[in-house]
């Protein structure tokens, strides 16, 4: 009798373990995006609606290849010969656009095409193309869109945004600048970016247009020398960011890279900005409704450059949080999931701000290269130990 009674208690056990040990050793934290990256090849990767859309330089065969959250293939997206390359990629509202050339031609006789591809429909149709003027080699690096419209950044001796409207085929130039222009983002009726100050005073300063109006405001706090450029924006919300500290200008020119960083908030209908973190080195923000996400380091280290977190922060409720842990880099945001690098070795992974990746419901063909993080060997210990310590405790009652 005391036999099975032990039997009984030692099946209790095994299945207080199977509950808590097992989900410990097996639930992903972290998704690991089946990209092959070489630490010296070029990745373009995106994502929106729950997509995930990826490229790198010298695939065989050439294909933007976009995948579930779950990392099953979802479609993959010929480019037009193996001899093509792309240097920018979006995904959004169920199309992908992308700007493809032909390595085998010489820049001066090359053309950059860019494509609007249609995932529902298969359709693919360029919607704008440029070259090679005046000297220089004209190059699309950058294109996010939302909605009707897409916005293209073409880099042709200084930066241009072109708007192109889907509904009717039309592109316009709503904006040049002589510098490079960060942080290009839209939602909805707007456009935002950092650039050099228009009035040619020192230092950079954050733009935000809008379409419907042809307005273009800019965030007065951000026309500082110490603004970086980096913004994104979600609604009436605008995050960016700025060095912690005033810049060395003893080379000429103002060093922000050793100033720290600082991630501002501005709330476009109260007009109101505010500080959310100093932080020791500088980090490029996103935001996707009412979560902000930033890399937090120690310090800038050329030598180990995955030594950050991802910080969360919920502007409803005014509280940080973090995920993931040696990080480089974000990628992209978007509806709660985060795409973030490593380079010792490269790698790109997805992870979910509230810890669970959204399933997966499309009925596309299927292909499965998915890796997760290491489980967490604490929680499993502890689990474990505390069904031993029940089983030993039932036993020396009996």
């Amino acid at each position: 009798m005391k036999f099975f009674r032990k039997m009984k208690f030692i099946c209790m056990v095994l299945l207080f373990c199977s509950v808590f040990v097992i989900p410990c050793l097996a639930e992903p934290s972290d998704i690991c995006i089946p990209m092959q990256a070489s630490a010296t090849a070029q990745a373009h990767m995106c994502i929106d609606d729950n997509l995930v859309a990826t490229y790198v330089s010298g695939s065989n065969p050439s294909a933007i290849r976009v995948y579930n959250t779950d990392m099953t293939l979802y479609r993959s997206i010929s480019l037009t010969n193996d001899t093509m390359n792309i240097e920018s990629l979006e995904i959004t509202d169920g199309r992908v656009y992308y700007t493809e050339y032909d390595t085998t031609k010489f820049y001066e006789s090359r053309t950059k095409t860019v494509y609007e591809y249609d995932m529902a429909t298969e359709n693919r149709r360029i919607i704008y193309s440029t070259g090679f003027y005046n000297n220089i080699e004209s190059r699309v690096t950058d294109i996010v869109g939302d909605g009707k419209h897409v916005v293209l950044r073409e880099d042709s001796g200084g930066d241009d945004l072109i708007l192109h409207t889907l509904s009717t085929g039309t592109n316009n130039k709503i904006f040049r600048s002589k510098d490079k222009i960060q942080g290009l983002a839209i939602d909805g009726d707007r456009i935002v970016w950092g650039c050099d100050r228009t009035d040619r005073e020192p230092g950079r300063e954050v733009h935000v247009y809008t379409i419907s109006t042809g307005e273009d405001d800019i965030i007065p706090e951000s026309m500082s020398i110490r603004t970086w450029g980096w913004s994104d924006i979600s609604g009436d919300e605008v995050v960016w960011s700025r060095s912690a500290e005033e810049p060395d200008i003893s080379s000429g020119y103002p060093s922000l890279v050793t100033a720290g960083g600082e991630i501002m908030l501005t709330n476009l209908s109260t007009g109101m900005t505010c500080s959310l973190e100093t932080l020791s080195a500088p980090s490029a923000p996103y935001i996707s409704g009412n979560t902000v996400i930033y890399v937090k380091k120690p310090k800038v280290d050329y030598d180990n450059p995955d030594n950050g977190t991802i910080r969360v922060y919920d502007i409803g409720t005014g509280i940080f949080s973090e995920i993931a842990s040696d990080v480089a880099g974000i990628t992209d945001f978007d509806n709660g999931l985060a795409l973030w690098h490593r380079y010792s070795p490269r790698s790109d992974w997805l992870t979910a701000i509230s810890g669970t990746i959204p399933a997966v419901t499309s009925t596309a063909p299927t292909e499965t290269e998915t890796q997760a993080s290491p489980a967490n060997p604490f929680m499993a210990i502890v689990a474990l130990t505390t069904g031993i310590a029940c089983y030993v405790t039932v036993l020396r009652r009996w």
